[in-house]
């Protein structure tokens, strides 16, 4: 079995990391299934979308059907594989994730080549080939997590999870369309891997939207002096306006509260007039949250979005 038609040893490696991936993605996906308590057909579904659907979809929206998933035995005979062996063990603790972690960077640059390389064939765009590379490395991550309720990781964790795919599939598309296939599919899983790990072990995030926007801060300076000019009544209609969505607390974005936004809540409580155990300048999560600090943490998600009244006007008068 060799990848892409390249006859070689490294044709030959890649045919098999993109199975050891699938192993992988579906023994991580039933720990997932382990942590929600599902049942055994539970632990099936969820290994086999972790380990199949990004190469799914990626084979769909480029209309190379059957898919090579379903067209191949091996893919799903492996992934329900996976899924056997999370079953019965239960693999957790700090060895277990540094092992995960680096086997899933290996796996993320294997297939943003193999992504990218298979989209190329397909007559597919350069832009086009990118989100192939991408969508066929995170997208059985993005899959797995919207059944299971959450967010997906990738678009608030600040992790480096696109990033390196988008290096991979540009170092692969690169090489490849150059005419020389097996550098592209040798280097763009190396070029994946070393930024992926790079990035974990150095502490680079992907940044996240600022709060004092530059546009914002910049057109505020240069349309403050015309404020001057505007109507005192109109001024109070649109202030009044503008308003009556921030001051209803059943009115938001549509959008629920992450861990990340509780957390920050979270950390507004861990002064010394609040917790005087705790020090000014610690970090809050070396002190576990008592149950009214957590109340009035979601109350300040919620509700009261400026704070006022959170912790002393509410979880206090609670206990």
């Amino acid at each position: 079995m060799y990848f892409g038609g390249i006859d070689n040893a490294v044709g030959q490696a890649i045919a098999l990391l993109d199975l050891i991936g699938v192993f992988l993605n579906a023994i991580i996906g039933g720990t997932v299934a382990r942590r929600m308590r599902f049942d055994a057909v539970g632990f099936i579904l969820i290994a086999i979308i972790s380990g199949m659907a990004g190469g799914m979809m990626r084979d769909a929206l480029i209309g190379n059907t059957p898919v090579a998933a379903l067209a191949d035995p091996w893919y799903i005979s492996v992934a329900v594989l996976g899924a056997a062996t999370a079953f019965f063990a239960n693999l957790h603790g700090y060895v277990w994730e540094l092992a995960r972690f680096h086997g899933d960077m290996i796996i993320l640059g294997v297939w943003c080549t193999t992504g990218t390389i298979t989209a190329i064939g397909a007559g597919v765009a350069w832009p086009g080939c990118i989100l192939m590379g991408v969508l066929t490395a995170t997208g059985g991550m993005v899959i797995r997590e919207v059944l299971i309720g959450r967010i997906p990781r990738i678009l608030n964790d600040q992790q480096m999870y696109v990033v390196p795919a988008i290096a991979g599939s540009i170092t692969a598309m690169v090489l490849y369309n150059a005419g020389h296939a097996t550098a592209a599919i040798a280097a763009a899983p190396l070029v994946g891997f070393t930024l992926g790990t790079a990035a974990y072990w150095a502490g680079w995030y992907v940044p996240v939207t600022m709060k004092n926007a530059p546009i914002n801060t910049w057109a505020r300076f240069m349309f403050t002096p015309f404020g001057k000019l505007e109507p005192e009544a109109l001024r109070r209609w649109r202030l009044t306006k503008s308003s009556l969505p921030s001051d209803d607390p059943l009115a938001d974005d549509g959008m629920m509260p992450t861990k990340g936004e509780v957390r920050e809540a979270l950390r507004g409580a861990a002064g010394p007039s609040y917790r005087p155990d705790v020090r000014p300048g610690s970090d809050p999560s070396s002190h576990p949250a008592t149950r009214d600090e957590f109340l009035g943490a979601l109350y300040r998600v919620f509700v009261d979005s400026r704070g006022e009244d959170s912790a002393d006007g509410w979880a206090v008068k609670r206990s």
